[in-house]
């Protein structure tokens, strides 16, 4: 059996902490936090392969109410849309890291009859009821783009990537922005801007997509930009900070670095359930722009992003500890900050 050295032990050796210190003098001001990039890197991947295997409990793609057994490769992380992104992210790291051993414990997983019958699970699916609708489709669509870095991909990808691709846009095209009306934006399941992002991060071959994107940006995305930035708080169950998704578009899309600014690290919370877990997703993703940035080369930002990054990994309860509440998917979340902070490979 192999035994994990705690995080919350590994980042306070590295920042010259003495790990027998109680708890109260071991806590150490934000900016001082570092952290064993590669160990952390290796910690997370240990989960989300440990996460993919957990298959009990367990939500699938159907409506509340109407879940039913069915055949699953995405029965793992909790949920379904959770164990797509953990593949996603190991096979970005099995790629970039040219670790073949983790090539082929993925890619075993997902066989093309599998990913067919996912497929038409998706595509089957009633949008105005799926809960998690078009988020599983999104991520689903970043899977298949990722799929498409083998050199034997799936003979039927390039056309489950172009439906996937038309359902979206049609979806984006078609649909109230902000989502709740008069209530606002959603950086839920339904946010328009993450599925809008996830679609662009996709980066779509198809003629006339590319367009569609760009006419997304001025005609929707564009009148609401002031309102977006405006925003200093979430709303329910919202787990996406909305002004970083807006700050991505703009980087991602047209290559403008808009000026962002995450505040400093959120005040974190003494313990979370499944209730209060989302918060975590939006201090998080609060970080994206400024890894992007990292990335990109900009020292003074990846400075701060660090600062964030180190803030939360120091309470690995928070993302390595109850499985139901943040194990299933916050490992996945802070690996997003690292592939952006990698240049997006």
């Amino acid at each position: 059996m192999m035994y994990s050295i705690p995080l919350t032990l590994l980042i306070m050796m590295s920042a010259g902490q003495d790990p027998t210190q109680d708890h109260d003098t071991a806590e150490a001001p934000a900016a001082a936090m570092a952290w064993d990039d590669s160990k952390v890197r290796a910690r997370l991947l240990e989960l989300m392969q440990r996460g993919i295997e957990t298959r009990e409990p367990n939500h699938s793609l159907y409506p509340w109410r109407q879940e039913v057994e069915h055949e699953s490769l995405f029965t793992g992380s909790y949920d379904w849309h959770s164990c797509v992104i953990a593949h996603w992210c190991l096979l970005v790291a099995a790629r970039t890291g040219s670790d073949g051993e983790l090539e082929a414990w993925v890619m075993e997983r997902l066989s093309e009859e599998g990913l067919a019958r996912e497929m038409k699970v998706l595509m089957g699916r009633d949008v105005s009821r799926p809960r998690t609708f078009p988020y599983d489709e999104a991520w689903f669509l970043m899977l298949l783009r990722e799929l498409g870095e083998r050199p034997e991909p799936p003979a039927e990808l390039e056309s489950w990537r172009w439906q996937l691709e038309d359902h979206l846009l049609d979806w984006l095209e078609e649909s109230p922005f902000p989502e709740r009306a008069e209530r606002g934006f959603s950086g839920a399941y339904d946010s328009w801007l993450m599925a809008y992002l996830l679609v662009i991060w996709s980066e779509p071959a198809r003629e006339g997509a590319r367009s569609r994107l760009h006419a997304l940006n001025k005609e929707r995305l564009a009148p609401q930009r002031d309102a977006i930035a405006k925003l200093s708080k979430t709303r329910g169950y919202d787990f996406l900070w909305l002004p970083a998704l807006a700050a991505l578009v703009d980087r991602c899309l047209d290559g403008e670095a808009s000026a962002y600014d995450p505040g400093t690290p959120p005040e974190l919370p003494d313990e979370v359930v499944v209730a209060t877990v989302h918060p975590l997703g939006v201090a998080i993703s609060r970080t994206w722009p400024d890894a992007f940035d990292a990335g990109a080369g900009a020292a003074p930002v990846k400075a701060r992003f660090h600062e964030h990054l180190s803030h939360f990994l120091a309470r690995e309860d928070l993302w390595d500890g109850e499985f139901d509440a943040c194990t299933h998917w916050l490992p996945q979340y802070l690996w997003i900050g690292l592939w952006l902070a990698d240049g997006r490979p």
